[in-house]
């Protein structure tokens, strides 16, 4: 099965939603999401590029190391480094991140402070007013993150 330029591309946004939730280098994070912007809307296959041995550096925000990871996704239909991040990270905080008003930044702070894995946590965490706890959570954020959960059961 060949991967499309979006396949690619989700994996790359998930590597830099994980890195964001643990709260890693910002710099890190910003360059994974400009590669899978880029990868996403760009002319051609990547993964077709790979197959004929081209190089990627084309690709705006693409250096070698992430290359190398497309290449790896590729070739075998996983990266390892993906895999490492989503060992150390519940993929319930993926889910957690479809909910409008929650971003990574976020899903990592209910996550570490609140052992939110998912929107059950989440939903009680809301009920005991636990979320006030946390730093810049104001009654606004409170009231979109359950409009957006009460949106979320809804599809």
């Amino acid at each position: 099965m060949a991967l499309d330029n979006r396949a690619l591309a989700r994996v790359l946004h998930e590597i830099a939603d994980a890195l964001e939730i643990k709260d890693e280098n910002a710099f890190r994070i910003r360059s994974y999401r400009l590669s899978a912007e880029s990868v996403e809307s760009w002319g051609e296959e990547v993964a077709e590029m790979i197959g004929k041995g081209e190089s990627l550096r084309a690709i705006p925000g693409v250096g070698e190391g992430i290359a190398s990871k497309l290449r790896e996704i590729v070739a075998s239909g996983t990266c390892a480094h993906h895999q490492e991040l989503f060992s150390e990270v519940p993929r319930g905080l993926l889910e957690l991140l479809r909910i409008p008003g929650l971003g990574p930044k976020t899903v990592g702070l209910l996550w570490r402070k609140l052992g939110v894995t998912s929107a059950a946590d989440l939903e009680r965490a809301l009920a005991e007013g636990r979320l006030r706890s946390l730093p810049g959570m104001k009654d606004k954020k409170e009231e979109r993150i359950r409009k957006g959960l009460a949106a979320r059961r809804r599809i």
